[in-house]
């Protein structure tokens, strides 16, 4: 579970640099939007996953459950973090480089969770 937080935070932290890096091009709030959502997709990341890990040494019941809680809860906190940008309308972020953001570090962060819980459902049958 820590190599897993530790990769999706160099994974963010390497994608927002890029953006922040490419702000030149950008506008301050696209920057802002997209940095925004790679918090939001990486602290998604790691929740849902601790709370996958926990379950796995219960029962299939609590593991269906953690799935379930973790999908809702990143469903959640996207949707909402979407609806208070949406209804707040700052300034300083963009909605669309939110949403973008948001969904391109979801990929990537399911991606690199599914081989976690894979290479771990392997070694424990190991």
């Amino acid at each position: 579970m820590k190599r897993y937080a530790l990769i999706v935070v160099l994974i963010a932290a390497a994608g927002s640099a890029c953006i922040g890096l490419s702000g030149g091009r950008l506008e301050r709030s696209t920057v802002r939007g997209a940095i925004l959502g790679a918090i939001l997709a990486a602290l998604g990341a790691v929740f849902g996953m601790a709370l996958l890990a926990w379950s796995f040494e219960r029962g299939t019941r609590q593991v269906v459950g953690a799935m379930m809680l973790g999908m809702l809860g990143r469903l959640a906190l996207f949707g909402g973090s979407l609806v208070g940008v949406g209804l707040l309308r700052p300034a300083s972020c963009g909605m669309t480089a939110v949403a973008a953001s948001l969904l391109d570090f979801f990929f990537v962060f399911q991606a690199l969770e599914l081989m976690f819980v894979m290479r771990g459902l392997k070694g424990a049958r190991s």
